[in-house]
């Protein structure tokens, strides 16, 4: 019992301060001479709370050709700003002037190929051979026992009917008119759905008005749960039944049309074709009936002997290694011949030239640079305190100091599991994907980013300056009747020098003070 007098004591001594306090604040208020108060109205608008960084632009790939053999350069086939394809030589050295061993391996391509050839070109010799003997002995197996041929044809001869059967009524079907019995019944499905169309349209209309007027009648959070959780629910079946209502339209309209022509042309010759194979499957059929001729089983036998003597000739056929070893031969040669020129490894522009004809190099030594510009991506470094917010996908708004007064938009493309750690500062480098970059944006350039995390529509805000703290709650202080009247609010995300209002009586239009005088136990 003391205790709860003693918290109704507390709770009034801190009402009565209060109230003190703010009478004090208008009277110093209404005391003022020439003050001029400055205030912005309260309003409602999007919120983008984003996150900021600075990064670098890179190209999408980028790749620095080296010289994997010492020469002389013969030619030089393009310079910088060129646009090359992947594979398109791009330079190449002069063949007497590679090392010895180069040249004699560069000189081998051609007996390389040759011999691989023969090898392969006797192993599908043998797979075929191998063929031919299966099939043959398959085609005499069948003559001297006709029941299993017998059986397949009369097989065929069924599904040939059938397939008869069905070209046919789907000719009649479209050659017949609808009745009338089911064309009123088509049209009373059309208007079944068109009601269920409307009608879930407006159960929709009344869950949204009763979650635009929430506030006003005091809805609680479970209630509005449950009205969102209808809407969705009304959402999806409203995509279910325009999809069906579209059906019914369909199907209706098909039966009031006469058929197409060309449905008709396709119709029949679907019949024509069907007709034709069961005719051939019924005559297989008959010249199977009294089984297979003597005549025709001794020129099946001698089709086999002759396939069993030329699978045998090619029995050998090539050794795996010998195969491998070609392989080999032929990529060691065409290595080494690579080895003498330069060839883009990918689609781009050349961005370096460090060589012209004429000039010695050595292995290693730098020939171009190639960077595919076809998209540009930002790397930007991204503090550990902030990582966490970000996910690929979300819009990044980048600017240029190189490029003033325009901005770009991006995505993120890829946010690294792990960060880096420089002087004891961890930060992590994330890559933006640049949406429509133009020729002012290039590699190396620095730019700043703006990362959207978090998107609020039609949040109500007030300027973050406007904000204090009177008795350790959050106010803004309003004018109201020409008195300062302070406002407890309950406060959300801010960016941009706004703060969003969740909770607190705020209107939208009310005009916020900026800078209200300083309270006595406030700030």
């Amino acid at each position: 019992m003391k205790r709860t007098l003693l918290v109704i004591l507390t709770l009034a001594l801190l009402a009565v301060a209060g109230f003190a306090g703010f009478r004090a604040l208008n009277a110093r208020a209404q005391q003022a001479q020439g003050v001029a108060y400055e205030t912005q109205p309260a309003r409602r608008d999007d919120l983008k709370v984003s996150v900021s960084a600075t990064g670098v632009v890179r190209a999408a790939q980028s790749a620095l050709l080296l010289w994997q053999a010492p020469g002389t350069v013969e030619s030089v086939n393009v310079k910088i700003g060129d646009t090359v394809t992947a594979g398109q030589v791009l330079a190449s050295l002069e063949l007497t002037s590679l090392p010895r061993a180069l040249i004699l391996a560069g000189a081998d391509v051609g007996e390389a190929q040759r011999a691989l050839d023969d090898v392969l070109q006797s192993q599908t010799q043998q797979a075929r051979a191998q063929q031919a003997v299966q099939q043959a002995e398959q085609a005499l197996e069948d003559a001297l026992s006709p029941q299993g041929a017998q059986a397949s044809a009369f097989e065929a001869v069924a599904q040939a009917q059938k397939a008869v059967e069905s070209a046919q009524r789907n000719l009649d079907i479209l050659q017949t008119p609808a009745s009338p019995q089911a064309i009123d019944a088509a049209r009373a499905t059309l208007l079944l759905w068109e009601n269920v169309l409307k009608n879930t349209r407006q159960e929709i209309e009344r869950v949204n008005d009763k979650l635009k007027n929430a506030s006003a009648t005091r809805m609680t959070g479970e209630s509005r749960d449950l009205y969102e959780a209808l809407r969705l629910d009304l959402a999806q079946r409203l995509v279910k039944y325009q999809r069906r209502y579209e059906d019914a339209q369909q199907r209706y309209q098909r039966l009031l049309q006469p058929p197409d022509p060309h449905d008709l042309e396709v119709a029949q010759a679907d019949l024509a074709l069907a007709q034709a194979q069961l005719a051939q499957a019924q005559r297989e059929q008959e010249r199977l009936k009294d089984g297979a001729d003597p005549a025709d089983i001794a020129v099946l036998q001698a089709q086999l002997d002759d396939a069993r003597r030329l699978a045998e000739r090619l029995k050998g056929g090539p050794d795996p290694d010998e195969v491998a070893a070609a392989r080999a031969r032929l990529a060691a040669a065409q290595a080494a011949l690579d080895m003498a020129r330069q060839t883009a490894p990918f689609d781009g522009v050349v961005t370096a030239v460090d060589v012209q004809p004429g000039d010695i190099v050595s292995a290693g030594a730098s020939a171009f640079r190639l960077d595919d510009l076809s998209a540009l991506l930002v790397e930007l470094k991204v503090s550990e305190v902030d990582i966490n917010r970000i996910q690929p996908g979300q819009a990044a708004s980048l600017s240029f100091d190189a490029i003033p007064g325009v901005t770009y938009a991006g995505v993120v493309k890829e946010v690294p599991a792990v960060g880096d750690l420089d002087d004891g500062v961890v930060s992590f480098r994330i890559k933006v994907a640049m949406s429509a970059a133009d020729s002012h944006v290039r590699p190396a350039m620095t730019t700043s980013a703006a990362i959207v995390v978090t998107e609020l529509k039609d949040a109500l805000l007030v300027p973050a300056q406007s904000v204090r703290f009177l008795a350790g709650q959050r106010v803004v202080y309003v004018l109201r009747d020409d008195q300062l009247v302070p406002v407890q609010l309950v406060l959300g995300l801010s960016s941009g020098g706004e703060v969003q209002v969740l909770e607190g009586d705020l209107q939208p239009g009310e005009e916020v003070v900026l800078n209200p005088p300083v309270q006595e136990g406030g700030e």
